[in-house]
């Protein structure tokens, strides 16, 4: 009867660091202090301000969101536009406002300024953050628990000056063996 391993956690529960999509304007600084009141349970190494297919984006409120999607839908569809990162509907609420990530075909496009012209909006850059996690307990300790690492979106989530965090999974190297 084959034996189960317990020492070795699921490869899906592994977290190996996370991308942190921050407001425009955040500096390095302003960023460490943000980490450094959450628990990591690790250490880790932060690359500030990285690349990320998602640079752009605008913020409307609540109360426009509505005629500004339709507007952004109408125009994308007659033209056949990509103005859009993901779809209108698939956009981030914080307080009274959505995030709406935006290509950078959009920014040059006469008609999207001036749909954002109309509504007073303007486009602001990502500031896009890279964290690692480091070794500590032993070999090959470079991730923390899908669980904490779980808790901790959630709770950077909450920050204003955060508007998403996305989880890098560690995954075994790829054995020919198997």
């Amino acid at each position: 009867m084959p034996v189960e391993d317990t020492k070795t956690p699921d490869p899906e529960s592994q977290v190996a660091g996370m991308a942190i999509q921050f407001k425009a304007g955040i500096s390095e600084s302003e960023v460490k202090a943000i980490l450094q009141n959450y628990n990591m349970i690790r250490n880790y190494r932060m690359t500030y301000d990285t690349t990320s297919p998602e640079k752009y984006y605008i913020v409307a409120d609540k109360d426009n969101w509505s005629d500004i999607r339709r507007e952004l839908v109408n125009e994308m569809k007659e033209d056949k536009k990509d103005w859009t990162i993901s779809s209108p509907a698939d956009v981030t609420r914080k307080g009274d406002y959505y995030v709406l990530p935006v290509s950078e075909q959009a920014i040059h496009d006469e008609k999207f300024l001036a749909i954002l012209e109309k509504y007073d909006i303007g486009v602001k850059k990502f500031t896009w953050c890279d964290i690692r996690f480091l070794y500590s307990d032993g070999p090959l300790t470079y991730w923390i628990p899908k669980e904490e690492a779980m808790r901790i979106k959630n709770e950077l989530e909450q920050n204003e000056n955060v508007f998403t965090v996305q989880l890098s999974y560690l995954y075994p190297p790829y054995d020919p063996t198997t």
